[in-house]
């Protein structure tokens, strides 16, 4: 077999959240696998990554516990060969339950380790932590993760998108975690879909965010929660452009002499009101302000100089009355 075949579920599940080390060791094994049409060693994949087996071996055991490989004996492992309906959504586990706990409840580390003995998924989730946070789990991360699954109901899969996307935030402290994680299960967030959608919601205002406080200089503190109220209204509700922030924040220094989101916000809803969505946008309705400003212009002065001609201000006292000229005649037809 000249080629590997990966599920879109697999794609899905591992590659974005997954230790790239992870992912280079189980392509490696299925690449060596389908060439020598045996399943390799640690010590083949070893002294082909030139890495210790010892760690070959760690992260098989991390498939193993996702279910992706499975171990024969001490040193033999295999893929597992999964059928259609693993890959059906029906299929899955059912959804875990929140504990009607209102507060994070405490665990013995006999009591987790004879659940994760039990669950290969969950002892999955503690390897995938320790990669995701790049050291050995303490007690009391231990303990912490488990509190995620047992106390608010959150699938491993979950949790540990929940770590990852933490990670990448550079926030990893356990209140920060502990916060999240009550957060994702009050807004029902309980499959990796929906934990997918979510983080891709999540990335997408950072980085809006990110780039408007580049627009706007803002470097050395933090948003307020109006600065982001307004940001959010316009790059989600409005769809505006960072290009169009851009023009607005121009034009606001430029007349109000200062940054001004308030007044940033009547630029940006008048230009959403004409439809205006680019800097070509803007330009045309600047050169359609400018000849109708002109044109007001123009016509008010020519007023102003009707207004102040000496003729028009002269009054003829020789002008004929007609209205009394055709009262009296009137009068005197009646009269005769």
């Amino acid at each position: 077999m000249d080629k590997i075949e990966l599920s879109f579920e697999f794609v899905e599940k591992y590659v974005r959240f997954a230790n790239p080390q992870y992912i280079q060791v189980y392509l490696y094994t299925k690449y060596l696998l389908n060439h020598n049409d045996e399943m390799p060693n640690a010590e083949t994949v070893a002294g082909g990554l030139c890495l210790p087996a010892d760690r070959i071996k760690f992260i098989f055991g991390y498939w193993v516990s996702l279910g992706e490989m499975r171990q024969i004996d001490e040193d033999t492992y295999e893929f597992t060969e999964k059928d259609k309906s693993d890959r059906n959504p029906s299929a899955r586990p059912t959804k875990r339950k929140r504990s009607n706990a209102k507060m994070r409840p405490s665990y013995k580390s006999s009591e987790i380790d004879s659940a994760a003995d039990k669950n290969q998924v969950l002892s999955g989730m503690f390897y995938q932590a320790e990669s995701i946070l790049g050291h050995m789990l303490s007690g009391n991360e231990i303990e912490l993760l488990y509190s995620f699954y047992d106390w608010l109901g959150l699938p491993c899969e979950v949790i540990v998108m929940l770590l990852s996307y933490a990670a990448k935030q550079g926030k990893v402290g356990k209140r920060y975690l502990e916060t999240v994680a009550i957060d994702w299960a009050d807004k029902g967030i309980d499959t990796f879909d929906k934990a997918e959608e979510y983080i891709t919601q999540l990335e997408e205002i950072g980085s809006n965010e990110h780039k408007i406080r580049t627009i706007l200089g803002i470097y050395d503190r933090a948003l307020t929660q109006t600065e982001k109220k307004y940001i959010s209204a316009w790059t989600e509700e409005l769809n505006i452009s960072p290009e169009l922030v851009s023009l607005a924040y121009d034009k606001t220094v430029e007349n109000t002499g200062k940054l001004s989101f308030a007044y940033m916000n009547k630029i940006l809803v008048s230009w959403h009101g004409e439809g205006i969505k680019d800097a070509d946008g803007v330009k045309r309705s600047e050169e359609i302000y400018g000849k109708t400003k002109g044109q007001k212009s123009k016509k008010a002065e020519q007023n102003s100089n009707v207004q102040k001609s000496k003729f028009n201000n002269y009054n003829d006292t020789n002008k004929t009355d007609y209205d009394a000229l055709e009262e009296k005649l009137l009068d005197m037809m009646l009269d005769n």
